[in-house]
């Protein structure tokens, strides 16, 4: 019994510990990375599409739908589809009601007026342009437009 007790742990079995934990680790981290990596293929694909007062919209159905115009900014001149003519057709009620929220892939957001909406177009880059505003108004990876009731 006492030989028992004296028996020395065999010393690489906390070696093979070790590797293994951070094999598991590498193995883990890389499965993650390609989940991210797919999913964000997945919303690139699907990028085409454009959330107007909680209907979506494909991108090309718009600029199909509605001619183009050209405008001129204090960069030069700007071509796209005016945002009166997709929101009038947008499932909105009473459009000089609301103020507009646009908001963009990474969170960014600026509010707009109906008279500002007048002067603004939206490009096939998904950009919008309003002449008369700040740039800080011209939202870009446009996600989503939310239309919001004036009080």
């Amino acid at each position: 019994m006492e030989e028992f007790i004296r028996k020395p742990m065999n010393p690489k079995g906390n070696r093979t510990i070790i590797p293994l934990l951070a094999m598991a680790v590498l193995i883990i981290g890389s499965v993650s990375t390609l989940y991210v990596h797919a999913n964000q293929s997945i919303q690139s694909v699907n990028g085409d599409t454009i959330i107007i007062n909680n209907h979506s919209f494909e991108l090309n159905t718009i600029f199909d739908t509605y001619s183009n115009i050209s405008i001129e900014t204090d960069i030069g001149e700007k071509t796209g589809i005016p945002l009166s003519e997709i929101l009038l057709s947008s499932y909105i009620d009473c459009a000089s009601c609301n103020s507009y929220v646009f908001i963009a892939e990474d969170g960014y957001q600026q509010t707009v007026e109906w008279d500002d909406i007048q002067q603004g177009i939206l490009t096939l880059e998904k950009r919008t342009y309003f002449p008369h505003l700040a740039h800080a108004f011209w939202v870009r990876d446009i996600i989503e437009i939310e239309v919001k009731e004036n009080e």
